[in-house]
Order: structure tokens, then sequence, then C-alpha cells
């Protein structure tokens, strides 16, 4: 033994399969670690409450889904159920700004005819899909064709003080044979919804009505509200209802019109007499503006048009208060007063104005503010909505949104990131144990 052993001592060194072991751990400690954050998050299917395709068409379909609260949400989408690549936004949002909303209504655009796309929701940063794992999942029509003949189905949804009730979700459905037609009320609680476009639910394929056909309408509001309106397809075609939210009408089973549930909360619209729009000093980019308004059921209304040249006309509001006038020539641009006059419940006069300009054309502002122009006039697809911006498509990446999964299995963190942190361990591992 050499002396120096004596008193130095020999250092004693971990055994090799020990180290061994030691590195594995660490290197499985951290790529579970790694791995762990690839595995999406479902939230629970219990707080989704009914979802919707709708609108479908070859390049374009809309979106509803209902939550149990209010929260924010959007959708990832794509052909491939391995990556779901884009994601959209709902309609009222912009992507520096997203609303919490109980409904939610996407639009998704600039799609292929005859094509299965897939896609999941994604609610208050929780992935959404089916209770088996699925993605949901729908597939566009091939073409359209437009075959059932009937005008569009319009309306207007108040609150109980009468005031609009603006961007609530309207679904229309036939028999729950076909996917719904939706659209959302605008900020002054009209809708508008074409009746020509039904696409049978299994296989996609275009459905011809004759109007005999009993339909549907929902109105779901954000408040939890709903109001339903019965009637055929027929009854609801070319007609203006303006109705009360959270109250139901039945068109088809009661000789009033008006189910017996409605009749004391119709009352107030009943008695009510208002100019509904234009609206007070609007800009109208039309040259022919539909003029409408509410008075007494059947009450005669004598409208006069005072500007450059003057229009009078006496029409009949409907059974239930409803009335509209159709200015028969171009009005001039510029400045014009409506009055209408009519009679009260007390069978008084009551006379009402309304001042608004003609812009036409002339520039943006008077697309933006101005009110609709007559129904006859203006072709309205069934997504048309007022909101802030065109809805939003931005490719996920794994560092455009964390919060995103873009595909099924992965969720935000690069295939090969773990491969390599692997490697850097190992090298870290076989360093230590040379080290020892």
């Amino acid at each position: 033994m050499i002396y120096s052993d004596l008193y130095t001592g020999r250092k004693q060194k971990i055994p090799t399969i020990l180290g061994l072991f030691f590195i594995l751990f660490i290197i499985i400690f951290f790529f579970a670690i790694i791995n762990g954050s690839a595995v999406p998050s479902k939230a629970d299917l219990a707080g989704l409450k009914r979802t919707e395709v709708t609108n479908l068409s070859p390049i374009q379909i809309s979106i509803y889904w209902q939550t149990q609260n209010k929260e924010t949400g959007w959708l990832v989408y794509g052909g491939n159920q391995e990556r779901l690549t884009n994601i959209v936004l709902d309609d009222r949002d912009i992507p520096e700004k997203k609303g919490a909303y109980l409904n939610h209504y996407v639009t998704i655009r600039n799609l292929k005819p005859d094509s299965l796309y897939f896609y999941a929701i994604i609610s208050s940063n929780k992935r959404i899909v089916k209770p088996d794992g699925s993605l949901f999942s729908f597939r566009t029509p091939k073409t359209i064709s437009n075959l059932t003949k009937l005008s569009p189905s319009s309306g207007k949804v108040l609150h109980a003080n009468l005031s609009p009730l603006s961007n609530a979700i309207v679904l229309l459905t036939v028999n729950n044979e076909v996917n719904p037609i939706s659209t959302m009320t605008k900020e002054n609680g009209e809708w508008l919804i074409p009746l020509n476009s039904f696409f049978d639910k299994e296989h996609q394929n275009e459905k011809v009505f004759s109007g005999k056909e009993t339909a549907k309408i929902e109105v779901l509001s954000e408040d939890g509200n709903i109001s339903t309106v019965t009637n055929s397809l027929e009854g609801l075609s070319g007609s203006t209802e303006t109705i009360i939210i959270g109250k139901n009408y039945d068109y088809l089973h009661t000789d009033n019109v008006l189910s017996a549930t409605t009749k004391s909360v119709v009352e107030p619209i009943k008695q009510s007499i208002a100019i509904i729009y234009p609206l007070e000093n609007s800009l109208i980019p039309g040259r022919r503006p539909l003029i409408k308004g509410v008075a007494l059921p059947s009450a005669k209304i004598a409208i006069t048009i005072n500007s450059d040249k003057s229009y009078s006309a006496s029409i009949t509001a409907d059974r239930s208060g409803n009335w509209s006038y159709m200015i028969p020539e171009d009005l001039d641009i510029g400045n014009h007063v409506i009055f209408i006059r009519t009679k009260n419940i007390q069978g008084g006069d009551v006379v009402l104005s309304r001042r608004f300009r003609i812009v036409a054309n002339e520039g943006m502002d008077g697309r933006v503010l101005g009110t609709a122009s007559g129904e006859p006039t203006v072709t309205i697809k069934p997504t048309d909505k007022a909101e802030p911006t065109p809805t939003t498509y931005i490719y996920v990446s794994p560092t455009a949104n964390p919060t995103i999964t873009p595909s099924l299995l992965k969720s935000g963190v690069s295939d090969i990131f773990p491969i390599i942190s692997g490697i850097a361990f190992i090298i870290v591992g076989g360093g230590i144990l040379l080290a020892l």
C-alpha cells in the first residue's frame, strides 16, 4: 500500500449502475413535465347547453352554441382532424377584445364545397369536444340552388320596456328536418332571414318546401330569455312581426292569432304609437327608405313627407299594430321630415315626426349610420349582422396563442423540442457520470 493512501484516502465513486438509474430518472422526469403540457384540456360538456350548425352553403357556414354561463369563446377548425390550424372569433369580437356571452355565434368563410371539416369549441380557454373525445364536424354542400321560392321572414324584438333588443340570436327551424337558418338582431332590434335554401341534416341535400310546413323561430337573448314564434313557412314569409323577448307566439293553434299566454303581454305594443325607423337625425344611404312603426291594431295612419317634393299616403296597421310604407320615388339628397297622424286608444289625434337625411353614396359614414332601406330593394344574406369587424382568421402556432391547441393531440409544444431536451439531458447526465 502506498503510504500516502493511508492519509489522503481514496475517493468513493457512485456505482455506475446507480448513476445510470439516476440519470434515467432525471430524463424521464423532465420528459413528463414537457409532455404534460401537450395533453389537451377539455371543458366539461355539462357547460355546453346546445350547439347548431346553421346557414349551410358550399363556401360558408355559421355555428351557434350556448354555454351555462357567460364565457369568452371561439372555434378552432380545419380539414384535418389532427391539425385544427384555423381560429375564428365570435362575430361580435375583434382580436384585441373578446366578449363573454351566453349565446356564441361564429361565421366560417372561404370553405370548399362538398368538404368535411372538423372543429372544437374553445370556451374560457378550455377545449370542448364530444363526450367520446372526438371532434365536432360538418360537411359543406356541393351546390346551392335556392329551390324554395318564398320571400324573406323578418321581425323586430323588443325588451319589456319596448326598447330594441340587439345581438340576440335568431334561429329558424323547419320540422327539425333541416339545418337551421340563423342571424342576429341589429342595434334597432330587427332581423331578416331568407327562406329559399334549406339543407337536410343527414346528407346535406337541398330540400324544397311548399310553404305549408310548420316552422319555428327562436330568439335567444344574452340575459337568458327566449321567445318562440310558431307558424307555417308561408305565414312567416314576407311578414314583419314585433315581439317582446321572453314571450311565445303561436299562429297555428289559436283563432286570435296570438296565443292566450301572450295577449296581455303584447298589449303595450298594441297601445303604443311610434315611428320605429328611420331613427331621429339618422343618415340613410338609400334613396327610398322603408318607413316603419307601430300603432293601434288596424288603425288608419296618414303619412306625409316634407321635402322639396312632398309625399302623402294613407295606410292601415295590421292586427298586431305594425305598419310600413315604401316611398314610391327616390328622395333627393338632403334633409327630410316624416309626419304621421293616427288615433290613440281614447280616440284622440296623435301626430309624430321624424327627421332624417338622405346621403346616398356620399361616404362610409352614411353607410354605417343609416338605417335599413326597403327590404324589396336590398338583398341581405342570412349572416349579415351589425358587427364591429369581419371575422378574423388566424393561423395557430405554438407562440401565437399558447391557450389554443392547433391539433387534437398537441397543445402548444413543438414535436422536436422534447427530443432536443432529452438529448441535452443525456449529455449532461453523461458528463456528470464521467465526473463521478
